[in-house]
């Protein structure tokens, strides 16, 4: 057994420079991309990362992996070199022009390509999503709140760059309907067999024609796949006049409140059923505002309000609910006024952080946070600002 020992001692004592000297080039760029990750993807949501660096076979230092922001590729490459780490450079980047819109009322969203994945979130017709890769029947793909998930193609029509920037500039109309919609095949029928698809608030049409058309009540439009149809004009507004609207937090409670009673649905994000992060972003943006996806994204955005300030609260502002021990925000809720609110738990319905209140529920407060006023502040966006939109 000493004998051994010796010889392993022997053997690292004799080990080449040059196989020390890419060891430690290894170690430092493996430090640098960790140091990159923390700084600009800690998010795995929101950002696809994917580096890594290794020593070829043939002793080559290598960077390699693909990740979804053009800044990373940048700072990694920057930072290793600025480092004097000599390697070589296998990075890709997924396109930032690759596009499609979202052609079905809402489309679901998974964690991976795969129909039994878990639900992420949902996008609703007429949404820009930009195209990171295309595996089998799915689309990887990212949304305007910058959330990254797996789409079926089936739900998505393809966009090159000119037809978005054509989209940005064209009349659009968008649902401002609470309740769900029909489209219909003609002016003059509502027949059961005469709808072309339902739609919910939120979804985005174009007119059916260069001049708005309307007939008997109706707007002649354009889905994104091409598909014409006619809705009540009474069920639509133009986008810009959408878009222009200033916060109004009894617009995001009218629409939070007529969707009391629907089911509540891991990943939800549509008026058809909801989770309780989705209630938040449905109804924000029925205002014009673009909110993070998840609970926990939402939690660090904003003016942080403590538990114990709850009598500060005003209307609008965001709930966050957990662990109180980790401080692990699990639920959300939108207030209202006297310590009520309005979430989604099994259904949406209406709640209190008011011990004394009657609708009191256990469920640990952590804190709140308000939104108005942090419009264009991280993790909060109006839509009239997002280059996806306009």
């Amino acid at each position: 057994m000493k004998k051994i020992i010796l010889a392993l001692s022997l053997s690292v004592a004799v080990m080449p420079l040059w196989a020390q000297s890419s060891a430690n080039a290894l170690t430092k760029a493996q430090e640098i991309l960790q140091t990159i990750k923390e700084d600009l993807a800690p998010d795995g949501r929101q950002v696809i990362f994917g580096l890594k660096a290794f020593n070829s076979p043939d002793g080559i230092l290598t960077v390699e992996g693909t990740t979804s922001e053009q800044t990373i590729r940048d700072s990694a490459v920057e930072a290793l070199s600025s480092h004097g780490v000599d390697f070589a450079d296998s990075i890709c980047v997924y396109p930032s022009d690759n596009w499609g819109q979202v052609r079905i009322p809402v489309a679901s969203l998974r964690t991976a390509g795969k129909h039994a994945a878990e639900m992420a979130t949902q996008a609703v017709m007429g949404t820009p999503l930009r195209i990171l890769e295309s595996s089998g029947e799915w689309y990887h793909v990212q949304t305007p709140d910058g959330y990254i998930a797996w789409v079926p193609q089936s739900s998505v029509q393809l966009k090159t760059a000119e037809d978005m920037e054509k989209w940005r500039k064209a009349k659009r109309f968008i649902v401002t309907s609470p309740f769900q919609i029909r489209a219909y095949s003609s002016a003059d029928k509502n027949g059961l067999r005469d709808v072309v698809t339902d739609l919910v608030n939120g979804c985005i049409v174009e007119p059916a024609n260069s001049d708005v058309v309307l007939s008997n009540g109706r707007l002649a439009i354009k889905l994104p796949d091409d598909r014409r149809a006619y809705v009540d004009v009474s069920d639509v507004a133009p986008i810009e006049e959408w878009a222009a609207q200033n916060f109004n937090p009894e617009k995001i409670l009218d629409i939070a409140y007529s969707m009391e009673g629907t089911p509540y649905l891991w990943g939800g994000t549509s008026t058809k059923a909801i989770d309780c992060s989705g209630l938040a972003k449905v109804s924000y943006f029925a205002n014009g505002i673009i909110l993070m996806r998840d609970a926990s994204q939402q939690a660090l955005t904003g003016t942080r309000i403590e538990a114990s300030d709850w009598p500060n609260c005003q209307a609008g502002d965001l709930l966050f609910f957990g662990n109180p021990s980790t401080r692990r925000v699990t639920h959300v809720a939108i207030y209202d006024n006297n310590g009520n609110y309005v979430h989604s738990s099994g259904r949406v319905k209406r709640n209190s952080v008011d011990p004394e209140s009657s609708s009191y529920l256990k469920t640990p407060f952590l804190h709140a946070v308000r939104i108005a006023g942090n419009e264009e502040t991280k993790g909060i966006t109006r839509a009239r600002n997002h280059n996806w939109y306009f």
